[in-house]
């Protein structure tokens, strides 16, 4: 990256500019921010968290994802690098930052606006007092503007050279937004940093495709901010959870008292949230969820990235004695709602693989579910066949796979009210035994509940249910299964699965590209 230097700086400093200006560790020190308690301005020596963000641009990460507990000043870094980016760029590119509200995100703005008169004499820089709406520096052009991510065009104009996206979980539209930010910033720098809010939306999305679609995940927990502690109380007795908590984070009396002490503000849930100590706190299921965390929390995650051109992944391939079942969910293959599908083993009542798409037409969607179902011995596959599931079953037909569900009378699943609880209810029951799940299809059912004046469970605005629609249709078909493949049913099935575990704790299963 070219550092500019501003032509009043002797060619003998030139190298220690260039350190300064293009470290955001080095640079940041010659800057004061806000103390949140006393509001007074005070040195800016980075915090833990404000380091991992960064040594990830130092790095050279481009695509930088944060997620974090709450207050661990990764908003204010985050901004930084784009402060130190815009001071160090010698052509007029734009830097944006969009928050969520108009007022925030122009509030942002007044750190920057400090920032400038902060360095030595030297290192200042003046602003073109004719930019309105942005802040735009005299010598070189470049600007720094704010966006909100209401706005109904948002980037769309603008090719920023880094954009940052605060609060990202909480975006009314987080998949229009993404897709702004991605188009418009290209190659350059784009930095996500958010709390958690949903399981199941496109934030969650992201964090469980991480590193394998790309991003860079920097994560921070409670128990990693040195300022989340108090004095060592003297007597301090361990309840069961908080022995766990020693014996898997190595945390002291005092950061446990802590703990206590917010613990009574907050209620477990919202501590959880709020204050995670993992990723999987970070997502659990909202209160009063369809499916309960007492149902979800013994399941087996493995992290596996459904994104690419090659959407499914494997988490045991076909056994050639055993039989298997697939739900499909259809969707329209026009960017929004995905298609997905997932196979469930007979012997084991485990999901083995599972896939989803939200490019394929139905007709496409169909050849892709026969060519996983036949690898899986002629799966026997279960699809709606109301709306776009008309065009898949046509097509199916087509081709001439013939294992499909129907019902006593002979007709394909229809899709209802009525029906579409039956599936869900079913995979209640089947939850009961499955031990293993892949993380994406695992967030969807945290996230779903039933919102006021429904009866059936949807997905939280924002959030995807199509994953776990497929797994519910392929627990209902295996609830209808011919006797015979009962009996074929392997008796070694839950060794393979209990061993399939054990190896995925010893080594983290990574996803991978399937060759078909």
């Amino acid at each position: 990256m070219s550092i500019y230097i501003p032509p009043s700086i002797p060619e003998r400093l030139h190298p220690k500019v260039i350190g300064l200006v293009g470290d955001p560790s080095e640079f940041c020190r010659l800057h004061r921010v806000q103390d949140k308690d006393s509001k007074r301005e005070i040195p800016f020596n980075p915090l833990p968290m404000q380091v991992k963000i960064f040594n990830a641009v130092k790095r050279g990460h481009n695509r930088i994802l944060v997620i974090k507990a709450r207050q661990v000043a990764a908003t204010t870094a985050a901004k930084f690098v784009l402060h130190q980016q815009w001071m160090a760029t010698p052509t007029a590119a734009l830097h944006a930052l969009v928050s969520l509200r108009a007022e925030s995100a122009t509030a942002l703005l007044d750190d920057n606006r400090r920032w400038l008169h902060h360095p030595p004499a030297i290192l200042q820089r003046q602003l073109d007092t004719r930019a309105k709406g942005e802040l735009r520096l005299a010598d070189t052009g470049a600007s720094l503007k704010a966006f909100t991510s209401r706005s109904s065009t948002g980037l769309r104009s603008f090719s920023p050279a880094a954009v940052l996206l605060s609060e990202f979980a909480f975006a009314l539209d987080q998949e229009e937004l993404l897709a702004q930010a991605l188009s418009a910033v290209g190659d350059g720098l784009l930095m996500i940093e958010s709390t958690a809010n949903n399981p199941g939306d496109r934030f969650s999305e992201l964090i469980a495709g991480a590193p394998e679609n790309g991003w860079h995940l920097i994560t921070h927990w409670w128990h990693e901010e040195p300022r989340y502690t108090d004095a060592d109380p003297e007597h301090f007795e361990h309840t069961e959870g908080e022995a766990q908590l020693v014996k898997e984070y190595r945390v002291t009396d005092g950061q446990l008292a802590w703990r206590r002490r917010y613990l009574a503000t907050l209620g477990p849930y919202k501590f959880r949230r709020e204050y995670p100590a993992c990723l999987d706190d970070c997502f659990l299921g909202r209160e009063g969820g369809y499916y309960g965390e007492e149902v979800l929390q013994d399941i087996h995650v493995i992290d596996h990235e459904l994104h690419g051109k090659r959407h499914g992944r494997e988490i045991e391939a076909p056994h050639p004695h055993d039989r298997y079942v697939m739900g499909v969910d259809i969707g329209g293959g026009v960017g929004g709602d995905y298609s997905a599908l997932c196979v469930i083993s007979v012997s084991t009542m485990q999901p083995v693989y599972t896939e989803r798409s939200n490019r394929a037409t139905p007709a496409a969607w169909a050849h892709r579910c026969i060519q996983v179902a036949s690898r899986y011995n002629k799966a026997l596959m279960l699809a709606e066949s109301n709306n776009h599931g008309h065009a898949f079953l046509l097509e199916a037909s087509h081709c001439g796979y013939r294992e499909q569900w129907r019902n006593p009378q002979g007709k394909p699943w229809v899709t209802s009210l009525q029906s579409k609880l039956d599936a869900f209810d079913t995979l209640r029951e089947s939850l009961q035994v499955v031990k293993v799940m892949d993380r994406v299809t695992w967030m969807e059912l945290r996230s779903l509940t039933i919102p006021p004046g429904k009866v059936a469970p949807e997905a939280p605005k924002g959030g995807h249910d199509d994953s776990a629609m497929a797994m519910a249709l392929g627990f209902r078909c295996l609830r209808d299964i011919p006797s015979s493949w009962r009996t074929h049913a392997l008796q070694s099935g839950r060794t393979r699965i209990d061993d399939l575990i054990q190896s995925s704790r010893a080594r983290r299963i990574r996803s991978h590209n399937l060759p078909f």
